[in-house]
């Protein structure tokens, strides 16, 4: 028979989503005894103490600087703190996925703003993209998914291969992989 390997998950968000939509991330709809672990990309620790996320089961926040002082509140409030800095003083997120990877986590779900999503797809760190699209408009004010530099000619674009397409209810989901533009 196979060995049944434990799927470890990790749900990644950004300090924006987490100061506009105060999410809890945690597995409500289901019975489980296990919940992801909930990363929050927060270059300058700015989660509020009151923050929903920093309750329900384990929280990592990946930061930028080391404040040592903002970082023992977080703590005593139930986080984890790791500091992971780049070259542009944000966070190292190629180092962050290595470090879950280091501690078992084999897949992470990004429910995230556009900037954080733009980060990702930019450094080629997005294995697969799941988008549910609804049948509404709502005009180019809308917030966008991804924070991408704007095109000035096709080649810049990032190119996406179809995996499956369904109706979900009335919304159409949409399962793609990016693919190598070097390769097309």
């Amino acid at each position: 028979g196979h060995a049944w390997r434990a799927r470890a998950c990790a749900i990644l968000t950004g300090i924006g989503t987490v100061r506009d939509d105060d999410p809890q991330l945690t597995v409500r709809a289901v019975e489980t005894t296990r919940q992801p672990l909930r990363v929050v990309v927060d270059s300058k620790l700015e989660t509020p103490l009151s923050a929903k996320i920093l309750r329900g089961g384990p929280v990592l926040l990946a930061a930028a600087v080391d404040d040592e002082k903002r970082a023992n509140l977080l703590c005593a409030a139930g986080a984890e703190v790791l500091v992971l800095p780049n070259a542009a003083g944000k966070v190292d997120l190629k180092g962050l996925l290595e470090e879950l990877a280091r501690r078992g986590i084999n897949e992470v779900h990004a429910e995230a703003g556009c900037k954080l999503n733009g980060s990702l797809l930019r450094e080629g760190l997005v294995d697969e993209l799941l988008l549910y699209l609804a049948p509404c408009l709502l005009g180019d004010g809308a917030r966008g998914l991804f924070s991408l530099p704007e095109l000035t000619d096709l080649k810049g674009r990032h190119r996406l291969q179809v995996r499956d397409l369904r109706q979900v209810g009335a919304d159409i989901r949409v399962l793609a992989r990016p693919v190598n533009s070097e390769a097309h």
